[in-house]
């Protein structure tokens, strides 16, 4: 089977996720729905050439698996940004993944946006509050809509659109709903 349609079939299955995340109000629900989100996007990236996504899915894979079970702490916080930043800095300026269908770091600064989705998440995900962490999905969903854009996943970027304003629903949800705010 072709990888993009493999790709694309990954792709649906984690925007579907991706768009009802957007109506979760518990910072525990929407942990646990990114992290499979984000199992099914490391596939769909993966096959596409986007290893800069594959690389920050799967940190951010990591990170949300450690902040569900522990407090995540400002040294936890620093810890996961630099070990993306380094992780996303190899994984672009190495030959390792000559063999994926797009050579990585081939979009410039572009290749850099999943990095900043994932430190956006990673800076907000401590927070008591779901709006911060809400507002630090939509900042997410910005960076990865406009990769998606340059990478030409029209699949994913429209879903990426509606995650939006799932997420601006959601933020709507939470200020208007103060009596359950997890």
């Amino acid at each position: 089977m072709n990888l993009f349609i493999v790709s694309q079939i990954f792709a649906i299955l984690a925007c579907i996720l991706m768009v009802g995340i957007g109506y979760l109000k518990t910072k525990r629900g929407m942990l646990i729905a990114q992290n499979v989100q984000f199992i099914f996007f490391i596939i769909s990236y993966a096959c596409i050439g986007g290893i800069a996504a594959v690389v920050g899915n799967i940190v951010s894979l990591i990170r949300n698996m450690v902040c569900l079970k522990w407090k995540f702490t400002t040294p936890l916080k620093i810890f996961f940004i630099v070990l993306q930043f380094v992780i996303t800095y190899v994984s672009l300026y190495n030959v390792w993944f000559a063999w994926l269908p797009q050579k990585a770091g081939t979009h410039g600064l572009m290749d850099w946006l999943p990095f900043v989705a994932a430190t956006l998440i990673t800076l907000t995900l401590s927070s008591k509050n779901p709006l911060i962490i809400k507002l630090g999905c939509i900042g997410s969903i910005l960076s990865f809509g406009t990769y998606d854009f340059v990478l030409r996943n029209w699949t994913v970027f429209a879903f990426d659109c509606f995650s939006l304003v799932t997420s601006l629903i959601g933020v709507y949800r939470i200020v208007n709903d103060k009596k359950e705010p997890f």
